[in-house]
């Protein structure tokens, strides 16, 4: 069966550490050897708890394979792409809907976030002035035990004949909500296209959020950020964002 996988399937993905393939109907997540079990099977245990919920997201599955994570294919285009082949308009207003919903989930079981995030500020690549003061920040802003992705955006949605299904869960945590908008706003920060401005607005705007707190979320997200993307333009938002918050 394995040759006939590795002759059949067909590639509909491709990361850092996994590529994913299409066969028989089903999606198969498959890591580089040596990607460790026990992560794999974190990965499968978060899905499980979420695939419990309300929400519309793929079902994981035993693989017949080793090494990889089987699931359901989802058929359709993610939320980025139809923003650039349709000119869709509101993409982000419905991103921030869906994250409502995902944020009305409680208490289910997966890790909490606020131990996760004063491990990763501890070794983030940054002066300890910023350090500090990011950490300093976790302590003042509530705890909440609200589902949070923190990885969601426009690309993580997959948009199939009117329904949105949310994928990629792997960085899922019980925690506070504004962590999750401070999350995509450093991620919108990074591309190149103008969306961080107009979903700040919508943020203050819209939702209501209290942009000091939201400023503080970001400033700790974004220090998060530099273990994944150590790179001059989150540095320039830490900049920023941390003068901001000292009124410089």
């Amino acid at each position: 069966m394995r040759e006939t996988f590795e002759k059949e399937r067909i590639q509909i993905g491709k990361g850092e550490m996994a590529t994913t393939y299409l066969w028989n109907g089903y999606a198969y997540k498959c890591f580089k050897e040596g990607y460790p079990k026990k992560w794999m099977a974190y990965e499968a245990s978060i899905q499980r708890a979420i695939s419990q919920t309300h929400l519309l997201v793929p079902h994981y599955y035993e693989s017949e394979f080793p090494n990889s994570i089987k699931m359901d294919y989802i058929e359709g285009i993610n939320r980025g792409e139809r923003m650039q082949s349709e000119g869709y308009q509101n993409d982000l207003e419905d991103l921030l809907d869906l994250m409502a919903q995902i944020h009305k989930v409680r208490d289910i079981e997966i890790p909490l976030l606020k131990p996760t995030l004063l491990k990763e500020i501890e070794k983030a690549d940054i002066e300890e002035v910023i350090k500090q003061q990011a950490l300093r920040y976790i302590e003042s802003i509530e705890d909440g035990r609200c589902l949070c992705h923190l990885d969601f955006h426009p690309s993580n949605v997959m948009y199939v004949d009117g329904h949105n299904y949310m994928i990629d869960w792997m960085t899922a945590k019980l925690g506070n909500p504004i962590y999750d908008y401070a999350r995509t706003y450093v991620i919108l920060y990074e591309i190149p296209y103008p969306l961080d401005t107009l979903y700040m607005n919508l943020l203050e705007q819209e939702q209501k959020i209290d942009m000091d707190i939201l400023y503080k979320a970001i400033l700790v997200m974004a220090v998060q950020r530099l273990n994944e993307h150590n790179n001059e333009t989150i540095r320039r938002l830490i900049k920023d964002i941390s003068h901001k918050l000292r009124g410089v």
